[in-house]
């Protein structure tokens, strides 16, 4: 490393604010401070102990790691046996079942052809991007291309018919809104959601919690240098002639506390960003960046757990997908209507099941008491699965992503209007034309192909950090005439 080792803030204590601080303190800086608004570490990741008799974790944030080849999360996870009790109390637990609001099972067959369409059209939405080819109409969602061209593919069959695989097929994009992070599939841009990529392999969950990978990045940074209950108020930069010490960037928190260093990596939330960037930043970031952070998009996704004193499920069940009647729906009506976007109850263990939202409907699930969630839910179970008497929840939790100010949302998508662009607008570091940025941008909204995933958020931290260290690692001789364009090189 060269002389005169950097200081360096990191606003946000997420997984993309951990994984910078680790690779920079391993590579010798030690000068590192993380700035955590909240509580407690982990940001979107946070995993909670449903009861004291479970040994399986529940996660009210991230959920899987999505796929295994290349991706950080499972390398961390596999190396340091994290997955040997997957499955472990989920035992001969295999069956999932579609119901209608009747109670009524759906043929298996059925829901066999609606996947396989349904699978067909994602590939044509994605090629759009991948192949770089126009899209049928200008500015077209990948709700409104996927509802017309599965229109196309279902009129030869009978009303009833048609209207049981519209049933399935409502069920699977309330699930693709869900995994897009969005209120509808409506908003998401056909012409980009092929820049999203999937990773070969399953979706793994982590039975000891996904924090736990968070422990392991944490081994290498001192305790006292991760500060929690340390919300920021402003990031002023480009200060080196305004205070005493000569550094660049000065954030002050909350509580008036005053932080100074040559390098700030901001990890918040995108929604944190919508909500914040044009005042937290001083001077003001640079408007293609804030009209950026404006144009890209992030939804509200939830999750109800409810644990019972016995199992609901029968045996051998392993999940039920609710299909709704969506064109029965009243939107406006969010009292009578928000739990219909529940598009599934899974069971964790034998006595807690798990069910899925996202939307307006999940903010307003977070505005309701436990109580009513929790008569909702037992209602929904009784209608789908024709049971009476299904007893009250002895515990229900249920997450609060979209009302908590330091995340406002999930994880972010691209809507239309947007493209993969505004991301790598939101990446670039500022001031832009410098060798040495003073403030970088890292988070799972930043990073144009895995966006959205905590893989995506891990690595823009290392990105992030990596790039302060390529500043202040010297170079072979035959390096230092190097071309005017080796910035752009960095990190291809």
């Amino acid at each position: 490393m060269r002389p005169g080792m950097p200081s360096v803030l990191i606003v946000g204590g997420g997984i993309a604010g951990i994984s910078a601080a680790d690779l920079l303190v391993r590579a010798g800086i030690h000068d590192v401070k993380i700035l955590e608004a909240t509580h407690r570490t982990g940001g979107r990741i946070w995993s909670i102990d449903v009861d004291d008799d479970i040994v399986v974790k529940a996660e009210l944030g991230a959920n899987y790691i999505h796929g295994i080849e290349h991706n950080p999360i499972f390398t961390i996870a596999n190396q340091n046996h994290l997955l040997e009790l997957r499955n472990a109390d989920k035992g001969l637990r295999h069956r999932v079942i579609y119901a209608t609001e009747e109670g009524e099972f759906v043929n298996k067959q059925i829901v066999q052809s609606v996947d396989w369409t349904y699978g067909m059209l994602m590939q044509e939405c994605e090629a759009f991007y991948q192949v770089d080819i126009p899209t049928p109409v200008e500015n077209d969602s990948v709700g409104a291309f996927m509802q017309r061209e599965f229109g196309k593919k279902v009129e030869k069959y009978s009303d009833e018919a048609r209207h049981m695989r519209q049933l399935v097929f409502d069920q699977r994009l309330s699930y693709e809104a869900t995994s897009s992070g969005c209120d509808s599939i409506n908003e998401v841009a056909l012409s980009d959601i092929g820049s999203y990529q999937e990773l070969p392999g399953i979706h793994y969950t982590i039975p000891p919690g996904f924090e736990a990978v968070l422990d392991i990045l944490k081994k290498s940074i001192p305790e006292e240098d991760i500060l929690l209950n340390h919300p920021v108020q402003k990031i002023y930069w480009n200060q080196a002639d305004s205070n005493d010490n000569h550094s660049q960037v000065c954030v002050m928190c909350e509580d008036g506390g005053k932080f100074y260093a040559d390098h700030v990596i901001v990890t918040t939330s995108l929604g944190c960003l919508k909500q914040n960037a044009k005042r937290l930043f001083s001077p003001s970031l640079p408007s293609s960046k804030l009209q950026s952070i404006d144009r890209l998009g992030i939804g509200t996704v939830g999750k109800v757990i409810l644990e019972f004193d016995e199992p609901i499920f029968d045996a051998d069940l392993r999940s039920i997908a609710l299909l709704w009647d969506m064109q029965l729906v009243d939107p406006s009506d969010m009292k009578h209507n928000w739990f219909k976007r529940i598009y599934s109850f899974e069971m964790v263990a034998d006595n807690v099941i798990v069910g899925w939202l996202s939307g307006k409907e999940c903010l307003y699930m977070e505005s309701l008491s436990e109580d009513q969630v929790a008569a909702d839910c037992v209602a929904i179970l009784e209608r789908f699965l024709k049971k009476k008497n299904i007893p009250k929840p002895k515990k229900v939790i249920r997450t609060s992503w979209g009302s908590n100010p330091y995340t406002r949302g999930a994880y972010s998508y691209i809507p239309v209007g947007a493209t993969t662009a505004d991301i790598e607008l939101l990446a670039e570091p500022v001031p832009v034309d410098s060798s040495r940025p003073q403030i970088m941008f890292a988070g799972e909204a930043t990073h144009s192909s895995f966006y959205s995933t905590t893989h995506g958020a891990l690595l823009t931290g290392q990105r992030e950090a990596q790039r302060i260290l390529d500043m202040y690692t010297e170079k072979a001789p035959h390096e230092e005439d190097s071309s005017e364009d080796e910035d752009e090189g960095l990190f291809m």
